[in-house]
């Protein structure tokens, strides 16, 4: 039976699942790094509703994205009939302050195997 740091730890290693063979971008990694601190600083919330905003950056849509598809996945029965990212983020805006704390806790929980994996595998740099 895995452990719950096991399942954090595997659901992160997945989503970088599409940087295996050519590494996860510099970029995308340094602003993984401080997806807990703006968590911490402004909400889950508001940084979901920052992300989605600036979505047209690579990196913000795919942290967005992976945080979305985590608490989906962690938390079915609180995101039923969630049909698009409006609703996934109505569904945040509504749930009860101890729900949202334990969300919140939880992302940031598998956030720091997120951190560590793109640091682990980010693109080294060429030399030239």
């Amino acid at each position: 039976m895995e452990t719950k740091q096991q399942q954090r730890a595997a659901f992160a290693l997945k989503a970088l699942e599409k940087f295996k063979e050519t590494g996860v971008k510099k970029d995308y990694s340094q602003f993984i790094v401080g997806m807990p601190n703006m968590i911490l600083s402004n909400g889950l919330g508001q940084t979901l509703a920052f992300l989605k905003a600036k979505s047209s950056k690579e990196e913000r849509n795919f942290v967005f994205s992976v945080l979305k598809k985590y608490l989906l996945e962690e938390y079915k029965s609180d995101f039923t009939n969630v049909q698009d990212d409006f609703s996934f983020l109505e569904k945040i805006n509504s749930i009860s302050q101890s729900k949202y704390i334990k969300m919140q806790e939880e992302v940031l929980r598998m956030l720091e195997w997120l951190k560590r994996y793109a640091r682990a595998f980010e693109q080294a740099d060429k030399k030239e």
